[in-house]
């Protein structure tokens, strides 16, 4: 059964340990309970995504090997404030950038939505948190499968189930987790499968008794009680004919195209995301000017046919996230007047790839 890594995060700090993390950026007991139920649960997430590539995996396996895990039994000295506390927070701002990738400006931006608190508070208690979730990770990889990386694979693949209701849907969206978890623990599985010889050589029989079939079906005639004419073979016109060859529409390489515009989808709702009035909208509006000029420069609108329907069930999820993010912000007086002529003609054009 998989260590749920979540609980074992949440064991560590619980009690009085809880009360000094959120005392020390500034959180009172409600605010911090609330916050560590959603920001425990992504710190895991995060690490759990970036486990489900080699390289990912790899580097995370040798931060982990790293990591230093005696401080899980000083938490609350090194919480209690002064030149502790400040490594601990210089420790994680530095784990960050690692554990959220180009993701963390959103991240970030969703959870002081989710959350209703202020940037510092939730960077704080990010910086704070990381060093220990680290450690409780880093532990446990230790007394049970190792700190290679199919091992860290196997450890961080088997908290889907824990994650899929932890995490909100809208912090998996901004942390790209749907999809990459969850495949994590199946790739890792077929990988270690044994290869089967027959599973090739099946398929081989097969096609050579088709073959056999297909010849004699082809080139030889029943015999009949007649004797057998010499006669010259003609051939039809059918066989003689040339089979035209058929050109498949070549598909561009997208693979950059999507991480740019996974990049300017999710800056862009995170932008969105930190409109609450009238003035801050305004604020927002040069970069939402950004984010849409950024948008037009990838040229989706010019690539071929067959490459934007590939894009389709792509941009679907950004379009529609994005959609109901403006359906909210437009219930806000003045707001749409700001947002509308900048973000509109974007919709339009994405729309128009055939969503």
């Amino acid at each position: 059964m998989a260590v749920n890594l979540i609980d074992s995060v949440k064991d560590a700090i619980a009690g009085q340990v809880a009360d000094q993390l959120g005392s020390a950026v500034g959180l009172d007991k409600q605010q911090t309970a609330s916050a560590l139920k959603m920001v425990v649960p992504m710190l895991i997430g995060s690490m759990a995504n970036k486990a489900s590539t080699p390289s990912g995996a790899s580097e995370l396996a040798n931060a982990l090997k790293n990591t230093d895990t005696s401080i899980l039994d000083n938490l609350g000295g090194l919480l209690g404030g002064g030149s502790s506390s400040s490594n601990l927070l210089s420790m994680g701002t530095k784990l960050l950038p690692m554990l959220l990738g180009a993701s963390q400006g959103n991240i970030v931006s969703t959870l002081v939505r989710l959350l209703g608190m202020n940037d510092k508070s939730v960077g704080g208690l990010l910086g704070t948190l990381a060093p220990i979730v680290m450690a409780v990770v880093g532990k446990q990889a230790k007394s049970s499968g190792g700190f290679d990386v199919g091992a860290i694979t196997n450890l961080l693949g088997g908290q889907k189930n824990f994650l899929s209701s932890a995490v909100p849907s809208e912090l998996k969206g901004v942390m790209g987790l749907a999809g990459n978890v969850a495949g994590a623990a199946s790739r890792t599985v077929e990988a270690a499968k044994p290869s089967n010889p027959l599973q090739w050589l099946l398929p081989l029989a097969g096609l050579v008794l088709l073959g056999f079939l297909g010849y004699n079906f082809l080139f030889k005639k029943p015999a009949d009680n007649k004797p057998a004419q010499s006669k010259p073979v003609v051939p039809s016109a059918a066989a003689t004919a040339e089979v035209p060859k058929i050109e498949l529409p070549e598909v561009p390489d997208l693979t950059n195209l999507k991480k740019s515009l996974t990049d300017t989808f999710e800056g862009l709702t995170g932008t969105l995301g930190s409109v609450k009035d009238l003035e801050s909208a305004k604020s927002a509006l040069p970069k939402l000017e950004e984010a849409a000029k950024a948008y037009g420069t990838l040229g989706v609108d010019k690539l071929p046919g067959v490459a934007q329907k590939t894009l389709i069930p792509f941009l679907q999820p950004y379009l529609t996230k994005l959609q109901e993010v403006l359906d909210g912000l437009y219930k806000i007086p003045g707001v749409k007047d700001i947002v509308e002529p900048v973000i509109g003609p974007m919709v339009k054009t994405v729309q128009a790839v055939g969503l």
